[in-house]
C-alpha cells in the first residue's frame, strides 16, 4: 500500500505550538490547494497504481481547507480510481474546528483520524496554544468526544517533549483510562536552533529513553493488552520476522511522498523545503518523482551517511540509525544520532521483552498457518 501525505493549506494553522517543526503561518492568511492541482494529484496516485493508495491529509491544520474541499477530494477519488481499487483516507488534526458536521463526513467516508493530544491539560497546554496564547486541550478533548460519538475511527498522536517526558504514567492514564483511546502514537521532539544546538523545549539525552521504558511497562502490564502503541506493535512484528513498519527505524527513507499546496513534491514530512523538492505532481508521475537523483540520494542517505558508531551497535538491526531528522554534525566530520543513548537504553532494557512477545506470536502463527501482516 503506497502512501502520499498532502498539505492542502501548506503550513497554515490555527495553533502556534511551541515545538512545531513546520513553522506555521497564521490561519488568517489561508490559501487552499487549487482544484486543478487536487485533481491532478489524485489522478496521478490512483489511475496508474494498482496497489491501494493512502491519502494522508495533514498540515499545518488540514481542516482550514474547509469541508467542501474534502467532499470534492472524495468525489475525485471515486471518479479516477479504477473498478475495485481501494483508496484509504487518513486525517491528522488538532481538532479545533471539528464539529458534528465534520465528524459525520469523516465517518461516512471512512476516514481514519489522528488527533493531537499530548496528555492532561497541564502537559498538553504547555506546548499547544493558539497565537493568542489560549490553551487548546479542552478543544482537543471536545473533538475527541464528538468524533467517537459519531463513529469515527480515531487515534491519538502525542508529542514527547520537555513538557511531558517525565510524566509517562499521567499521559498514558489520561489518554487510555480517562479518554478511552486504544490506539496511540508517540513522536519524540528534537528541534534545532539557529546555533545548531537543540531548543529549550526539545528532549535532553536520556529523557526519551526513560519515557519509552516507563510507557512500555504500563502497556505490558495491561491484562488483555488491548491498547495499541504503534512503535511497540511495529517492534513486536519486526522481531516476529516482519519488515519494519516504523519509518524512523526502516533501513531506507522511502516510505512516502509529500505533496504541498502548490503541487510540489518532497521526500518526507520532516524534509519539506526548496532544497528537497523532487519536482511537481503537475508535471511528473509518482514513479518518476521517486526515481529522480535527488529522491534516490534521500532514500539512500542512511546507507551512505549513517553515523559511524551505528554499524557496530548491538541494536543496529532494529534501530537502523533512527530518523535522519535527529542526526547532527559530529566532531571530526560525519554525523551523530541525537537519540542514540536513548534508544540504546530502551533496547538494552526491554529488547528481550519484545523478543519474548514475538516468539509467542510466531508460535501462534504456526498453529494458524502462514500469517499475513495485520
Amino acid at each position: 500500500m503506497s502512501t502520499v501525505l498532502i498539505k492542502p493549506v501548506g503550513d497554515r494553522c490555527n495553533l502556534a505550538c511551541t515545538y512545531c517543526f513546520y513553522h506555521p503561518g497564521i490561519a488568517s492568511e489561508v490559501r487552499v490547494m487549487e482544484e486543478s492541482t487536487l485533481a491532478a494529484m489524485i489522478r496521478a496516485f490512483v489511475s496508474k497504481d494498482a496497489s491501494p493508495t493512502v491519502f494522508a491529509w495533514q498540515g499545518g491544520e488540514p481542516t482550514l481547507a474547509g469541508l467542501e474541499f474534502y467532499r470534492r477530494a472524495v468525489a475525485l477519488q471515486h471518479r479516477f480510481s479504477g473498478e475495485g481499487r481501494r483508496v484509504v483516507n487518513t486525517f491528522q488534526t488538532n481538532g479545533l474546528l471539528v464539529d458534528r458536521e465534520w465528524a459525520d463526513f469523516l465517518a461516512e467516508n471512512n476516514f481514519l483520524v489522528g488527533l493531537s493530544i499530548d496528555g492532561p491539560a497541564e502537559h498538553h497546554d504547555a506546548m499547544r496554544r493558539g497565537a493568542d496564547g489560549r490553551p487548546s486541550h479542552s478543544s482537543a478533548v471536545r473533538a475527541w468526544r464528538v468524533l467517537r460519538q459519531r463513529g469515527v475511527a480515531v487515534n491519538i498522536l502525542a508529542v514527547v517533549s520537555r513538557a511531558n517526558c517525565d510524566a509517562a504514567a499521567d499521559v498514558y492514564h489520561h489518554l487510555t483510562a480517562e479518554l478511552g483511546a486504544d490506539h496511540l502514537q508517540f513522536i519524540p521532539c528534537v528541534e534545532w536552533g539557529p546555533s545548531g544546538d537543540t531548543t529549550d523545549f526539545s528532549l535532553r539525552p536520556g529523557e526519551y529513553g526513560r519515557f519509552l521504558v516507563a510507557l512500555f511497562d504500563l502497556w505490558a502490564a495491561e491484562a488483555q493488552r488491548q491498547i495499541s502503541i504503534k512503535l511497540f506493535d511495529d517492534l513486536v512484528l519486526f522481531f516476529a520476522g516482519k519488515p519494519m513498519r516504523d519509518c524512523m527505524h526502516r533501513p531506507a527513507c522511502d516510505s512516502h511522498l509529500v505533496v504541498e499546496r502548490d503541487g510540489s513534491v518532497h521526500p518526507c514530512d520532516f524534509f519539506v523545503g526548496e532544497e528537497h523538492v523532487l519536482g511537481s505532481i503537475l508535471e511528473h508521475t509518482p514513479s518518476e518523482l521517486r526515481t529522480t537523483d535527488r529522491a534516490r540520494a534521500f532514500q539512500n542517505r542512511k546507507a551512505d551517511h549513517s553515523p559511524a558508531p551505528c554499524a557496530d551497535c548491538r541494536h543496529f538491526d532494529v534501530c537502523r540509525a533512527g530518523c535522519c531528522k535527529f542526526w547532527h554534525p559530529a566532531e571530526g566530520g560525519g554525523f551523530a544520532q541525537y537519540l542514540c543513548s536513548d534508544m540504546l537504553y530502551f533496547f538494552d532494557q526491554r529488547r528481550k521483552h519484545f523478543e519474548r512477545m514475538a516468539a509467542a506470536i510466531r508460535a501462534r502463527w504456526r498453529q494458524w498457518g502462514t500469517p499475513s501482516v495485520p
